[in-house]
């Protein structure tokens, strides 16, 4: 492999359109999130209608609670505009995935090397009320 390639490989941040719906989702929630807070509005109904009921908003706030107070330097989110997923927004979205499938092994691995084993299980618990929540209104 050419050099030009592994730095394209490694520098490449994905499309948001190419990632799961869930994990696009998650994503550009956490946008909207992140805006809310600079603005001082509220994301609680705008995260109800994405997802459909009260319980699954609520434990997404959680989520990103929990992200903001246990990620090792702030997390890098993207204009809501930009097409494209920072780094940060890259992980969540995996490990959105991980979560979704019960895949704990996955999940750790991801995650290990910035977050402690605590860290790593309320997060991961977070992810799974929050998948919970949203599973009755799955299509």
């Amino acid at each position: 492999m050419q050099s030009s390639e592994l730095i394209h490989q490694l520098t490449d941040q994905p499309l948001v359109r190419d990632l799961s719906v869930e994990a696009a989702q998650a994503v550009l929630a956490l946008r909207y999130c992140i805006l809310c807070r600079r603005g001082e509005r509220d994301p609680m109904p705008e995260l109800e209608r994405r997802w459909g009921n009260i319980l699954a908003a609520r434990r997404y706030r959680l989520v990103v609670e929990a992200i903001g107070h246990m990620w090792p330097e702030p997390f890098a989110v993207a204009p809501p505009c930009c097409p494209r997923v920072s780094f940060d927004e890259a992980l969540l979205a995996a490990i959105v995935g991980a979560a979704s499938r019960r895949d704990r092994v996955h999940f750790d691995w991801l995650t290990a090397e910035m977050l402690g084993s605590d860290a790593r299980e309320m997060l991961f618990v977070a992810l799974e009320n929050f998948i919970r929540a949203r599973a009755p209104r799955r299509v």
